[in-house]
């Protein structure tokens, strides 16, 4: 007998994640695909030899209460610790009651999806925006409504129309603001004063999605839109998985105090407490080991690759095709020529082993059918001159076929 509710049988599979399943397929097959597909940092800076000495340091240090119960909002020594790493952001003014450590990032949206969405609701996103944000959202059974964005990150003039549509019925809006997923365009400082004063205006929240913040190729870091929160509307959302390592799953929440105690209350009645070897882990990494350092090669490496890309697009692709170049992140977004589908162009790609994530993924409204999500984080500069190209070659292709 299957299980069945009306909750269960409404969820649907991550569309990127069945990219992920052909991949694995041909995998088993013994073919290797060139994958662009991926939201995913490159494991090859993954700091394993530092992780395994502080695995010894745990247990040698604490013993078995490093695998004990524990408390649902966190090892405190790693709160503590991110009161003062969230300076980087120019958040102050917090103390280490503000933040609940979630089992990623994820966890966090998921959690403030289930408690503030109800019957009626309206989430306001980036239009494209992040789908694993959109899926939850929708599985709690609000409607997701996406504003446009510019090269300065989400529109005021159309934030502030659909917030007055719906005004009443907009539990928060959803953002990322420095290197978007997927775009990796990043909002103005002018435009993150102006969204926490519209969330003021209209009695709302902002949820601030911020795993891309730290990997900048500029040598800046933006203040976080909760820096500058007068008001107690913004809820910051962190992770160690872009810059780290995501199957630590580490992330957090920061919140005003009776806020995050609600948070706590539904995570006891969730998974209890986050992994606490993991907790353990990633605060001796950051405050003993040289973090800065290893962010620093993880940067300049995939700026390099971000450039070979870039190069190669526009050597390569269509006449037309605009390139939406990042200045951080793991991404690059292509708009090609009208006429493009790129979900239908898919499967013909494919065929030549190289995979990417169409543009309709990330869309609230469907979309972007001429648009394409390119990693450039994972893949080797060999694989970027090789495949992209080919890529290119393809989308000119389907093109002249579609005339």
């Amino acid at each position: 007998m299957v299980i069945h509710s009306e909750f269960l049988d409404a969820l649907t599979p991550s569309s990127i994640r069945n990219i992920t399943a052909k991949i694995r397929d041909k995998a088993a097959q013994g073919v290797q695909v060139v994958s662009f597909a991926g939201g995913l940092p490159s494991k090859e800076f993954f700091p394993i030899e530092e992780i395994r000495k502080i695995n010894d340091q745990i247990f040698d240090e604490e013993g078995g209460e490093a695998i004990q119960y524990a408390a649902s909002d966190g090892y405190d020594p790693l709160r503590k610790y991110l009161v003062e790493f969230m300076k980087r952001y120019q958040v102050t003014g917090i103390d280490y009651k503000n933040i609940l450590i979630t089992s990623g990032a994820q966890q966090g949206l998921s959690y403030l999806a289930k408690g503030l969405i109800t019957a009626g609701s309206v989430v306001v996103v980036e239009n494209p925006s992040y789908p694993g944000a959109l899926d939850t959202f929708r599985a709690y059974g609000a409607r997701t409504v996406g504003v446009d964005m510019d090269d300065d990150g989400m529109r005021m003039d159309h934030l502030e129309q659909v917030l007055r549509t719906n005004r009443g019925n907009v539990p928060f809006i959803y953002t990322i603001a420095d290197f978007q997923n997927p775009t990796g365009r990043s909002m103005s400082v002018e435009r993150r004063k102006q969204l926490v004063e519209l969330a003021e205006k209209y009695d709302t929240f902002v949820v601030e999605d911020g795993p891309y913040s730290l990997i900048s190729f500029n040598d800046t870091v933006m203040p976080a839109i909760k820096s500058f929160d007068k008001y107690g509307r913004v809820i910051y959302s962190g992770s160690t998985s872009k810059t780290i390592a995501p199957g630590l799953r580490i992330g957090w929440l920061i919140a005003d105090h009776e806020s995050i105690t609600k948070l706590v209350y539904l995570k006891m009645r969730d998974d209890l407490q986050v992994n606490n070897i993991a907790q353990r882990q990633v605060y001796h990494y950051m405050k003993d080991c040289d973090f800065d350092g290893h962010l620093k090669t993880v940067i300049e490496v995939y700026r390099r690759r971000r450039d070979l890309m870039a190069k190669c697009v526009k050597e390569s692709f269509p006449e037309g095709t605009r390139v939406v170049m990042p200045n951080g992140g793991l991404f690059m977004w292509l708009e090609l020529p009208e006429g493009v589908d790129t979900l239908e162009m898919f499967d013909y790609v494919f065929q030549k082993n190289i995979a990417y994530v169409p543009g309709q993924f990330f869309s609230p409204d469907g979309s972007g059918r001429n648009t394409m999500r390119l990693n450039f984080s994972t893949s080797s500069e060999e694989q970027i001159e090789r495949c992209i190209p080919i890529l290119g070659e393809m989308v000119c292709q389907y093109l002249d076929s579609h005339k």
